[in-house]
């Protein structure tokens, strides 16, 4: 049996290799920061790069990707 920590260390580096591998960051934040009366919108996002040959050419675009507030795995 796993543990809730090796569980959470497994889970971490899953999460870091994809991460890696696309580049990418998770942002999570208020999004009205010193709006009161909005209360707390937090929104988890991933930033992905683009990515550019040498001479400028466009392979990927840059990516938001809004995660909302919950994801589960049987999501797709």
């Amino acid at each position: 049996m796993k543990t809730a920590d090796q569980v959470e260390v497994e889970f971490r580096a899953d999460l870091q290799a994809l991460l890696k591998k696309w580049g990418a960051e998770i942002e999570a934040e208020d999004h009205y920061p010193g709006y009161p009366e909005c209360g707390e919108d937090i929104r988890m996002e991933v930033h992905i790069p683009g990515k550019y040959e040498s001479d400028g050419t466009c392979l990927q675009d840059f990516a938001v990707i809004n995660l909302g507030t919950l994801i589960r795995a049987d999501d797709a």
